[in-house]
């Protein structure tokens, strides 16, 4: 939206006018309305405007400079005001950061700077409002910092600013974040949990980090992935970002070995990952490099399996023998049976000095676990089912794009040579041998490790203590909203991720170290949000929470009795963030 000076010529001379330039949602297209006559030049000449074409483009000029800056007020606020209710839920997050006693350190980082405002306030409130009302960094700066009990005034250019900053060394502050949290809980290397996701741009063209790649989430859009490693406890580790066009089965060798030597990691560690880490070159860095143990599924479609071994996964005789695991009325929760072999494998490497390609062979003694579960059974069948129907419907109406069939595709079978291997018009047909073949495997997981001594079901329960990493991506993704993206410059990008990871980091330390798993993720996250105050103005408040079950938890984990009190006085508020102590709970 812009004003502009109009000049009209009509019988009587020429007439000025403003108008508007704007864009016309209904019809897609800029158009212009007229807005105010200033009259005719030849009448508007006097000793006060000697020149009314010049007097009159000067006036449309501070039309426009007062709308950007009316424009610029509403959407780039860059300081807050004080408001009347407040989110004070934060307090358990806040104790947490004061007794993890990380603000010495990142006083220190920052000072280099010369900032004119706090990194560690400035990283704090951004957890808290990550936490509270994640949104993007303007809104954050406008809706959400002024409603944080005694937060700290900022601007949104010191927020951007901070970002870049933090995120530009992000790997410091997440080893800063462990050696505090390492004074006061014991880490378990003994196993670890590794897992990677993707995040999407609302842009169109790659840049830097930004590349397109597989989506989790199916999108076309650029991507930038993340690596997440998680301890034996299930506490977040670790965090890597790479561009979203690479692929992420290097990662796990160079996340733990990097995790190994920052916290001097001499043990053997067991890395557990699924089918997407699983590969030759992974299975022979952590055996053969790093004295470590694996634990990985295996893909049982496809050519990921030989016939024989395809076969032994369905045999079922007095030397394959199946151990049903039942619920309290006797119904099949999961079947397991395992065997030991030597199993051979082989990768293609690059000579780091000749640049050649050479081929590296070995052998590993590996335990194999298959486990079958008929309620994955029968839901693994149900989804054949709709893509074979996606797929019949391809073939037979080539009414869905290749996009639009996905998945489906590998239910099609294309036939473009006749049987003199002469090229003929395509025949899309559905190939029923890939349906009966997934349909028969429905159900059944193949996993694979070095623990040779470990018992199946402690191999099989701890394998699937995986679902706590895909949880922490969902809570990422879904709770914390740490996409789609916004930001442009990668070490403000990586900044974001920081804080996103930080608060999963925190909510998991008071869920599994604090809390002793006694109130969940999502528990302490709707407590947090629905914890607020309103001022009356008298130095007392009004407490207006409404979720009384998970208010009733933390009350009795904390041992405080008023956080349900309908009147809190200032001090009690302030007692809150003040006197609470967590670690020594």
């Amino acid at each position: 939206m812009a004003f502009f000076l109009r000049k009209v010529s009509k019988n009587k001379g020429v007439c000025l006018q403003m108008y508007e330039s704007f864009w016309d949602k209904d019809k897609k297209q800029p158009r212009t309305r007229y807005v105010e006559s200033f009259g005719y030049v030849n009448d508007l000449v006097s000793d006060d405007i000697p020149d009314p074409v010049s007097y009159y483009k000067e006036y449309v000029k501070k039309k426009n400079d007062e709308c950007k800056a009316l424009v610029a007020e509403k959407t780039r606020p860059r300081a807050f005001s004080s408001s009347v209710d407040f989110y004070v839920g934060h307090f358990l997050i806040k104790t947490l950061l004061d007794e993890l006693g990380v603000k010495d350190t990142i006083d220190i980082l920052s000072s280099q700077m010369r900032f004119q405002f706090s990194i560690y306030d400035m990283i704090c409130q951004l957890i808290y409002s990550r936490i509270i009302n994640p949104c993007s960094k303007s809104k954050t700066v406008s809706s959400v910092f002024p409603h944080l009990y005694k937060g700290v005034s900022m601007s949104e250019d010191q927020v951007y600013d901070g970002c870049k900053f933090i995120g530009s060394s992000y790997k410091k502050y997440i080893e800063l974040f462990n050696h505090c949290y390492e004074k006061y809980f014991n880490r378990d290397y003994g196993k670890v949990f590794f897992d990677c996701t993707n995040y999407y741009f609302e842009i169109d063209l790659p840049c830097e980090d930004k590349q397109k790649g597989p989506s989790k989430e199916n999108r076309h859009s650029p991507i930038i992935s993340q690596a997440l490693l998680l301890d034996a406890d299930l506490v977040p580790l670790a965090m890597q970002m790479f561009p979203g066009n690479e692929s992420e089965k290097p990662h796990i060798r160079s996340v733990i070995d990097e995790m190994k030597q920052r916290h001097k990691v001499n043990g053997k560690t067991i890395q557990i990952a699924d089918k997407g880490l699983n590969c030759a070159k992974n299975i022979y860095a952590a055996v053969k490099e790093a004295n470590d143990g694996y634990i990985f599924s295996k893909s049982i479609h496809g050519r990921n399996l030989s016939d024989k071994e395809k076969l032994w996964v369905l045999l079922e005789n007095s030397n394959n023998v199946f151990t049903n695991y039942t619920d309290e009325k006797g119904n099949i929760l999961f079947r397991l049976k395992s065997c030991v072999d030597t199993f051979s494998y082989k990768f293609k490497d690059i000579d780091q000095n000749t640049g050649e390609e050479y081929e590296v062979s070995f052998t590993v003694k590996e335990k194999r676990i298959v486990s079958y579960n008929p309620s994955l059974a029968k839901k693994q069948k149900t989804e054949i089912m709709k893509m074979v129907e996606k797929a019949s419907n391809y073939t037979t109406y080539k009414k869905l794009t290749k996009d639009e069939l996905g998945e489906s595709a590998k239910y099609i079978k294309v036939t473009n040579k006749d049987n003199n291997g002469k090229k003929i018009k395509p025949i899309f047909e559905i190939n029923t041998d890939k349906i009966n073949e997934d349909l028969k495997f429905a159900g059944y997981n193949l996993i694979v490790t070095s623990e040779i001594d470990m018992d199946p079901l402690q191999i099989y329960n701890t394998y699937h203590e995986l679902w706590k990493i895909e949880e922490s991506f969902r809570i990422t993704k879904s709770f914390l909203d740490a996409r789609p993206v916004y930001l442009q410059i990668k070490e403000t990008i990586y900044g974001h991720f920081l804080i996103c990871y930080l608060s999963l980091f925190l909510l998991r330390v008071l869920e599994i170290k604090i809390f002793k798993n006694q109130i969940n993720t999502y528990d302490l996250i709707n407590f947090i949000r629905d914890f607020r105050i309103v001022d009356k103005g008298d130095g007392s408040y009004i407490n207006i929470s409404n979720n009384q079950s998970v208010n009733e938890k933390v009350k009795k984990l904390v041992g405080l009795t008023n956080i349900d009190a309908l009147y809190l006085s200032e001090k009690e508020v302030d007692n809150l963030f003040k006197n609470c102590s967590l670690i020594n709970l």
